[in-house]
């Protein structure tokens, strides 16, 4: 009876080891498909950041049915421009006719554009008859280029279903002689590339930034969103902290916060849609001492922001806080959301969305 009983014990022991072991395993990243891997080449091999999107993924989930529309990302500044650009030369839109969006850019401006999906040339043809919203020129090796006049932005049809595009000419060559089994592009920069496979969602959304300062600006805007304080625009030493007058405690330690962005390697965002809206955030620090303190710092500012919110009696924002996870794994620090119909309208009643 007593060895049946240990027996038991150990059994038990063991079931709950193994949880905790998967409860705290780092999740494994998805696999970059390889047509996402061939199209990496013909961006930009030194990116302030790269950005992938899949709407024919997302437009099959339950989710993109209930919330999403050409209006949400149309609003957007930046890419409300390009994917209007695109819907008035072919007619496609991200609701119709757009699978797939590349994205990189770098310091200067330079960008660089891949849009793969169901693309009406005759209708790009037809503005160039009767419209001057378009013209047409050839590049230095006699390739025929189409270009929006309003806003300088060049590209061609690399092939039936793909155009590529940037605002800078050169750029623009280099897409169009590289070869589709060309290793150029991203994928001549390692460590931009080992950011790509490290991301754990591939399928419909990511982002992955390896330059310091585009880093440093996301963990800026943090802190001064979840603090109010303004942090400034150049680097702050812990001798210039000291010397600040009238400077309370808390908000010396905000600023030296703000280096904290030097250990930090990489960033990226991912999002996985199905009847839910999975997000997360992923920092990979440069050793383990900076992810625990990352993570601690981050730990600090969500507690901060919701105390605040029930202080405020801000139940929509204390609802949506509530579901942020904050996770750490050897290097890496993550930052999950899982996004319902509930957030939603969450969201819509802040003006988060709308």
């Amino acid at each position: 009876m007593k060895s049946l009983i240990r027996n038991s014990k150990q059994s038990w022991i063991l079931l709950l080891t193994l949880i905790f072991i998967q409860c705290n395993q780092k999740p494994e990243p998805d696999p970059l498909p390889l047509s996402v891997k061939s199209s990496l080449n013909l961006l930009q091999n030194n990116p302030q950041f790269v950005m992938y999107i899949n709407f024919k993924n997302m437009r099959r989930t339950e989710f993109w049915e209930k919330n999403i529309s050409d209006s949400l990302l149309n609003a957007e500044k930046t890419f409300g421009s390009l994917l209007n650009t695109f819907k008035l030369a072919t007619g496609a839109s991200i609701t119709d006719g757009i699978d797939e969006l590349y994205y990189s850019n770098s310091w200067f401006g330079e960008n660089a554009i891949i849009l793969k999906g169901v693309l009406d040339k005759k209708k790009l043809n037809d503005y160039l008859l009767s419209d001057s919203i378009f013209s047409i020129a050839t590049n230095s090796i006699g390739k025929t280029v189409y270009i929006k006049n309003d806003n300088g932005l060049y590209f061609y049809f690399r092939d039936d279903n793909t155009i590529c595009a940037s605002n800078y000419l050169k750029q623009l060559d280099a897409m169009m002689n590289a070869s589709d089994t060309a290793e150029g592009g991203v994928l001549s920069n390692q460590k931009v590339y080992k950011a790509v496979e490290n991301v754990i969602y591939k399928k419909d959304i990511w982002m992955v930034s390896t330059e310091k300062l585009f880093i440093r600006g996301i963990l800026l805007n943090f802190i001064e969103s979840n603090t109010g304080i303004e942090l400034p625009d150049e680097d702050t030493s812990i001798a210039q902290i000291d010397s600040l007058p009238n400077e309370s405690k808390a908000e010396e330690n905000l600023r030296s916060i703000e280096n904290l962005y030097k250990n930090i390697e990489t960033v990226s965002f991912c999002s996985q849609m199905d009847k839910n809206l999975k997000l997360l955030i992923q920092s990979e620090c440069i050793d383990d001492n900076s992810s625990r303190h990352l993570k601690s710092l981050l730990n600090g500012f969500l507690t901060v922001s919701k105390l605040n919110s029930i202080k405020s009696s801000n139940d929509n924002i204390n609802r949506i806080l509530e579901n942020l996870k904050l996770n750490r794994y050897d290097n890496s620090v993550y930052i999950e959301l899982d996004v319902d119909d509930d957030n939603i309208k969450e969201m819509n009643k802040l003006n988060i969305i709308n």
